[in-house]
């Protein structure tokens, strides 16, 4: 009787030490699917991939801004033509950087606000953002104070399309540089700035997820629990 109990003790006592082994592994919890959840394993910040499109949009923007305005600057925006005694005809025709001086420093300061955007943040790139919108709203009234004149009578000669595309050009220039600086307002804290808290795509994709790195552990054999 004495042998017996103690062997019934012994086969109690195993399910109770299986329960406890088992209870002391860690838990991991499997998402539905049966693999583990690596939306960020890859590094991807879905608020930062969120920040930076906004600032890609308005670096383009800037950019072709200034394209358009150095296009502009070089296409004629006056014409005129006089008939002399000695000379006959005489035509006169000025470009863009000579009839409206504004337009190359405006494309520079363009691109000078992309360098400010990436430099600063908090209410300095509000200030920049209003700097720039205010000089796109300066182009357009520039550009169109010049429609009435354009489409007046003009001499045999006149080029029109010419004329006509500059000014669409200078127009076109200042709307892309003012939705450039309104979004630059209202995304200043969002948008990432160059320097330390700057992160490059490479290299946020290099950024591991702890959790998925101890999926791959159990996956390949590995105890991740044990330390040597």
């Amino acid at each position: 009787m004495p042998e017996s109990r103690s062997a019934d003790q012994a086969e109690a006592t195993e399910p109770a030490a299986t329960d406890h082994a088992e209870a002391t592994e860690p838990a991991v919890s499997e998402p539905a699917g049966g693999e583990p959840a690596v939306g960020s394993a890859a590094g991807v910040n879905p608020a930062r991939q969120g920040s930076r499109r906004p600032l890609w949009m308005i670096i383009l923007a800037l950019l072709v801004g200034a394209g358009l305005l150095w296009a502009s600057s070089k296409l004629d925006w006056s014409w005129s033509a006089a008939q002399t005694s000695l000379r006959g005809k005489v035509v006169s025709a000025q470009d863009g950087a000579a009839d409206q001086p504004a337009l190359v420093p405006l494309a520079l300061l363009a691109l000078a606000a992309i360098a400010a955007l990436l430099a600063t943040g908090g209410w300095l790139r509000r200030i920049v953002g209003g700097l720039v919108v205010l000089a796109g709203l300066g182009t357009i009234a520039a550009t169109l104070t010049r429609l009435s004149g354009i489409f007046g009578a003009h001499p045999n000669g006149y080029p029109l399309l010419q004329v006509v595309t500059a000014h669409a050009l200078a127009v076109l220039a200042g709307l892309l540089v003012g939705v450039a600086g309104v979004l630059l307002i209202r995304a200043a804290n969002r948008l990432p700035r160059l320097g330390a808290n700057y992160e490059t795509p490479g290299a946020t994709k290099r950024k591991r997820d702890p959790d998925a790195e101890l999926w791959e552990a159990l996956s390949g054999g590995d105890d991740p629990t044990v330390r040597e």
